[in-house]
């Protein structure tokens, strides 16, 4: 969805709220236009970002790849659970 359009940030938040409601707050946080995978362990995150990725396909949604970045450590982006 284009920015820039009236109320275009409310109606992203609010379909990332009903697509991901179960993972939201357990696997991830979104905020603004960003989407932040998490796992309590390392182990854990692989399967994590697995279910997001099936859920982006079942619902026909495409990331851009410049933006993406993977295995960036906790303390750097400051979430903690």
């Amino acid at each position: 969805m284009p920015f820039g359009f009236k109320n275009a940030g409310a109606t992203y938040m609010r379909a990332m709220t009903t697509l991901f409601h179960d993972m939201i707050h357990k696997e991830i946080e979104v905020y603004v236009d960003d989407v932040v995978i998490k796992s309590k362990r390392s182990s854990d995150h692989i399967d994590d970002l697995r279910k997001f990725f099936e859920r982006l396909r079942k619902y026909n949604l495409k990331l851009n790849p410049a933006k993406c970045a993977f295995g960036i450590p906790v303390e750097i982006i400051g979430i903690y659970r």
